[in-house]
């Protein structure tokens, strides 16, 4: 446990150094330490690490997002919270391996509530374009409104397919905003169709289980309770290093997380 908790306690110390390279070679080296895992150190050690990858992610150019992200994707080992974060980075191929993880969840954890009226969806999908067509996606679906433009940004038509499915909109409405949508984006003509039947290719409880992660504020989607574990179980790392690394996860308007 004492290699372990070094080892973290140097990683979150290279976290705090701003230089791309740096922060670079912190994520290769949490991805490469999360898939072949120490037999040395406890199962119970991942979650820290977990955290620490996904905050050093976000700091990193999209190609380093997707080359880690594609890794992740291929160990049963990696936490599902993880892969639904990087999600929108994952090749289309093993995005149908992430749905199945989240199948696998504690129903309770999933979010099967219909979405009430799917009209003014689709009106608005009709009628505004930008970032108005996003935000009123994000209020009927209630997923933060940066979310919502990334589903929507995701020309494959993947991500749009997973929300709708979660939601339990009904094909028909899925159908005319993949169309809406794909037009806006002016993707390829021939990909329309691939967008369409889509839909029907994603698994009900897998999307919903993703929706409601992506419906979850930011500061709940790691382990609620790490900030204060770090606090006390790894009192030797500064408390500036722990607070630049770990505590920005505040209560904020979802159109902010």
């Amino acid at each position: 446990m004492t290699d372990a908790r070094e080892r973290l306690s140097r990683l979150i110390e290279l976290a705090t150094q701003s230089a791309p390279e740096k922060q670079r070679a912190l994520a290769f080296e949490l991805c490469d330490l999360l898939l072949d895992w120490p037999q040395r150190y406890p199962p119970t050690m991942r979650e820290p690490f977990e955290a620490l990858l996904e905050k050093a992610l976000r700091r990193l150019d999209g190609t380093t997002r997707r080359i880690i992200a594609a890794r992740l994707a291929t160990s049963a080992e990696t936490a599902v919270a993880l892969l639904n974060e990087f999600y929108f980075d994952m090749p289309v191929e093993a995005r149908a391996g992430v749905l199945a993880r989240n199948a696998e969840i504690d129903a309770s954890l999933r979010d099967g509530e219909k979405t009430a009226d799917e009209t003014p969806l689709i009106e608005a999908a009709r009628v505004t374009r930008g970032v108005d067509f996003t935000q009123a996606f994000g209020r009927c679906l209630r997923i933060p409104v940066s979310t919502a433009q990334r589903i929507v940004d995701d020309t494959t038509g993947n991500a749009l397919a997973v929300a709708c499915k979660g939601a339990h909109l009904r094909r028909a409405t899925y159908s005319a905003l993949a169309l809406l949508t794909a037009a806006e984006l002016r993707s390829d003509p021939s990909l329309r169709y691939s967008r369409l039947s889509s839909f029907d290719e994603i698994p009900e409880t897998g999307a919903e289980g993703l929706l409601a992660y992506w419906r979850r504020p930011r500061e709940n989607r790691a382990s609620p309770e790490l900030d204060a574990q770090m606090a006390e179980t790894y009192p030797s790392v500064c408390t500036s290093a722990r607070s630049r690394v770990f505590a920005n996860r505040t209560p904020g308007n979802l159109s902010e997380a």
